[in-house]
């Protein structure tokens, strides 16, 4: 595989930052260099900090064991669901509170130029990471439908990956979309970044979660590798 740009995906995590799912995101420091210095008269000096965080925060990764009881935890997703051939649908002219139907996914892929399918890490664009932070981006967004959810699902690929921070309708509280993916076994990255970097390209998409054992997800720091 021959690639000439690496394109970072993802936001960087920061203390105070939104999450929905937690009220609190924080980094803060244990040592510093003044301090550990002293007892050793300067032959010796670090500095490190502890972090508080949701396994939901920022640009992550939702295992099915998030929304099924029976779905595999983020420890026990394969590794080779994880490093896949990308496969970008633009839907960037959807507005804020609009529905993403099968229907847009469809007409998105014909414009690809590819058929989706299996082995695959669908890259769903909605140009939503530009408002990524705002005072509403939670809400003020466009939304997919668990109708689309379901005719991924059924096309048999691999790993769901958008620019929103949530992919449900947000007047819909119990989370279809969630869980029509999650328990059709299709783990989910949410909060991409820098998607338009990836339109008319052929790319790898790669994104490796902490194996924290049983959890339900996990931040994440992805990548694209645009082809030559």
């Amino acid at each position: 595989m021959n690639f000439d740009e690496i394109v970072d995906l993802g936001h960087e995590l920061y203390t105070g930052m939104p999450c929905h799912a937690a009220k609190i995101t924080a980094f803060w420091t244990v040592d510093d260099f003044d301090n550990t210095r002293r007892p050793s008269d300067g032959r010796r000096a670090l500095h490190n900090k502890m972090m508080l965080l949701s396994e939901h925060t920022g640009t992550h990764l939702d295992a099915p064991s998030h929304f099924d009881e029976n779905g595999v935890s983020v420890d026990h997703v394969p590794l080779q669901n994880l490093i896949l051939p990308g496969h970008l649908l633009d839907v960037s002219h959807k507005r804020a509170h609009e529905p993403i139907e099968p229907r847009d996914l469809a007409e998105a892929e014909r414009a690809s130029g590819k058929t989706i399918g299996p082995g695959t890490a669908v890259v769903l664009r909605t140009g939503q990471d530009v408002n990524w932070g705002t005072e509403d981006f939670f809400t003020e967004r466009p939304h997919v439908t668990d109708e689309s959810a379901r005719w991924l699902v059924e096309r048999g690929i691999t790993l769901f990956c958008t620019d929103l921070i949530a992919i449900d309708d947000p007047d819909k509280w119990w989370e279809p979309t969630h869980t029509a993916f999650l328990k059709g076994g299709v783990p989910m990255v949410q909060q991409l970044n820098n998607l338009k970097r990836l339109v008319g390209r052929e790319f790898t998409f790669i994104v490796l979660p902490l194996p924290m054992r049983g959890g339900t997800a996990s931040p994440v720091r992805p990548v694209a590798l645009l082809h030559q």
